[in-house]
C-alpha cells in the first residue's frame, strides 16, 4: 500500500461523470474488469465503503456501474497486498470509497448530456440534518469503462440511500442503507447494502460493525454478511529516540460470501503495531515502522498474512517509504507478495506541492507485475486572485506477465485548472498505450464551472472532446451539464 492516490468530491465531480466507474478512470493504475476494476490487471482488488466491504457481483468484482457518483464524497486507491488491514481477497490492492457524511445536508444534483449518440440524464435529491440524510434519484445512460475507453449505455438506474449518526451514551452509532437497480432489456441487476457501526472508548478505542449485502444479475447472484470487532490504543510506551508513543491495534472478522454456487466462510484475527523509532533528530524528522499480522481460516485452510511497512522522513516534507506484504484471494487458492519503495515530497519551500514516485513488484499466483507510479499535485496563486492547479498521474508497467486482464504499458493523466472570481476552467489529457489489440488512445477533457451563488454551482464538461467515436465501437465524446444546489 505504498502507492496511494486520492480523489476528493470536487475532483470526482470535475471529471464530468455520472457513475462511479466513469470518474475512477483517472486512476492510471486501474484496469477495466467488466463493470468493476482491477489494479494492474491482477486478481484481488477489494472495494470498501467507509471501511466496510461492498458485496461483489458473481464474478467477484463490485459492480461500480450501480454506484451513482452522487452518493460519494471521495475515493482512495492503494496498491499492493492489503491483507493485514483489509483481510483476504486483497492481493492486488484496495479501493476505498467514502459515503457523504451524516451531516452533509440538503442537496439536489441534476445532470443532462449525451455520450456517443446516447442521451444521459440524472437526478438525485438528498435531504437531512446533522443526524443523517436520505436520498433518492435515477440516472439514464452513463458510461462504463472498457479496454477501448468509456462506452455509452442506454441503461436506466434508480437508487435510494440513507445514513445516520447517533450519539448513544458516549458511543457513536452510524448506519447506512443503499439500494440500486439497473434495467435495459434483458440486462438487469439489483444491489443492496446495509451496515451498522458502533464506535467508542477513551484509552482503548473500540469498533463493532456488521454489514450485509447482495447483488443479483443475469440469473446469478451473490450475498455477503460480515461482522468485525477491533480495538486500538496509543500506549504509554515511548521508544528511545522517539517522541510519540507506540500504537497497537487488534481485531477479528468473520465473513460469509456466496458467489453463484461458491460459498466462502472466512474467519480472521489480526494484530498491528506502529513503532515511532526516531523523531525530531538530525536526518530523522520521523522514522517509523508498521508491523501487521493476520491469521485467516478459509476453506479449511489456515493462511498467514503479514505486512512490514516503513517511513523515513529525513528532511521536512521529504520521505522515503517502503513495504513488503503477503496477501491471498477470497478462496485461499492464490497467494501473492508485494514489494514497493517510494519517495514522497511535500516540501515547505514549494508551497502547495505534493509529489510521489513509487516502484512496486507484485505477484498473484503466476501473475507478475512490475510498475513505476508517479503523481504530482500543485496548487498556487497566479496574479492577484486567480488560483492555478496542476495535476498528473502516470503508471508505467515495466512488466505484466500472465495477468488475468490485459494491462497497458503506459497510462497517464495531465490536468490544468484555473479558478478566479467564481469561474473555473479545466483542461485534461489522458493517454494510454495499445492494449489487447486496441490501439493507443488519447483523450482531451474540457470543463467550465460557474459558482452562481454560495449554494448553486453549474458544471459543464466534455470528455474525449476530440473523439467523435468510431463505427466499430461506442467510444466517443461525452458532454454533460451538471447543476449542484444546496437548499
Amino acid at each position: 500500500m505504498v502507492t496511494e492516490h486520492v480523489l476528493g468530491e470536487d475532483r470526482l465531480r470535475q471529471r464530468g461523470a455520472v457513475l462511479t466507474g466513469e470518474a475512477l478512470v483517472d486512476f492510471s493504475l486501474l484496469t477495466p474488469a467488466g463493470r468493476g476494476v482491477s489494479l494492474s490487471g491482477l486478481p484481488g482488488t477489494i472495494v470498501r465503503l467507509d471501511g466496510l466491504r461492498l458485496t461483489p457481483a458473481a464474478d467477484g468484482r463490485v459492480d461500480l456501474s450501480l454506484l451513482p457518483l452522487a452518493w460519494l464524497s471521495g475515493a482512495a486507491l492503494s496498491a499492493g497486498p492489503a491483507g493485514t488491514g483489509h483481510g483476504a481477497g486483497s492481493i492486488g490492492g484496495a479501493l476505498d470509497l467514502s459515503l457523504a457524511p451524516a451531516g452533509a445536508g440538503n442537496r439536489s444534483w441534476a445532470v443532462a448530456g449525451q455520450q456517443a449518440g446516447h442521451g444521459i440524464g440524472g437526478l438525485d435529491v438528498r435531504a437531512g440534518d446533522d443526524g443523517g440524510w436520505v436520498s433518492a434519484g435515477f440516472t439514464q445512460g452513463g458510461a462504463v469503462s472498457t479496454p477501448a475507453g468509456l462506452a455509452g449505455t442506454r441503461q436506466g438506474r434508480w437508487h435510494v440511500a440513507g445514513r445516520f449518526a447517533q450519539d448513544i451514551g458516549g458511543a457513536m452509532l452510524t448506519g447506512r442503507g443503499l439500494f440500486a437497480s439497473r434495467r435495459e432489456g434483458q440486462d438487469q441487476a439489483d444491489f443492496h447494502d446495509l451496515a451498522l457501526q458502533l464506535r467508542g472508548g477513551r484509552a482503548w478505542q473500540w469498533t463493532l460493525a456488521a454489514a450485509t449485502g447482495a447483488h443479483q444479475a443475469a440469473g446469478v447472484g451473490s450475498r455477503q454478511a460480515l461482522f468485525s470487532a477491533g480495538v486500538s490504543r496509543q500506549t504509554d510506551m515511548v521508544l528511545p529516540g522517539a517522541v510519540d508513543a507506540v500504537t497497537l491495534a487488534f481485531g477479528a472478522e468473520q465473513r460469509r460470501l456466496r458467489l453463484a454456487a461458491t460459498r466462502i466462510v472466512a474467519r480472521e484475527l489480526y494484530a498491528q503495531a506502529y513503532l515511532p523509532l526516531l523523531q525530531d533528530r538530525p536526518a530523522a524528522e520521523d522514522l517509523g515502522l508498521e508491523l501487521g499480522w493476520r491469521q485467516a481460516w478459509i476453506a479449511g485452510r489456515s493462511e498467514a498474512l503479514w505486512n512490514v511497512r516503513a517511513r523515513w522522513e529525513f528532511f521536512p516534507g521529504v520521505a522515503l517509504r517502503g513495504q513488503l506484504a503477503r496477501g491471498i484471494d477470497d478462496l485461499a487458492s492464490t497467494s501473492g507478495i508485494g514489494r514497493s519503495i517510494g519517495l514522497r515530497l511535500a516540501p515547505a519551500f514549494v508551497p502547495g506541492l505534493v509529489a510521489s514516485i513509487d516502484w512496486r513488484r507484485q505477484t498473484a499466483g503466476t501473475a507478475r507485475v512490475q510498475a513505476i507510479d508517479a503523481a504530482a499535485f500543485w496548487r498556487g496563486r497566479i496574479g492577484a486572485t486567480a488560483q492555478l492547479t496542476l495535476e498528473t498521474l502516470v503508471t508505467h508497467h515495466q512488466r505484466a506477465d500472465f495477468t488475468p486482464l490485459p494491462v497497458a504499458h503506459f497510462q497517464s493523466l495531465l490536468r490544468v485548472r484555473v479558478e478566479d472570481d467564481g469561474w473555473a476552467a479545466m483542461a485534461g489529457w489522458r493517454q494510454r498505450s495499445p492494449l489487447a489489440g486496441v490501439p493507443s488512445r488519447g483523450g482531451l477533457d474540457l470543463g467550465l464551472e460557474r459558482q452562481l451563488s454560495p449554494r448553486i454551482r453549474l458544471v459543464a464538461s466534455i470528455s474525449n472532446a476530440a473523439d467523435a467515436g468510431r463505427a466499430d465501437g461506442p467510444v466517443g465524446r461525452q458532454a454533460l451539464l451538471q447543476l449542484v444546489a444546496g437548499f
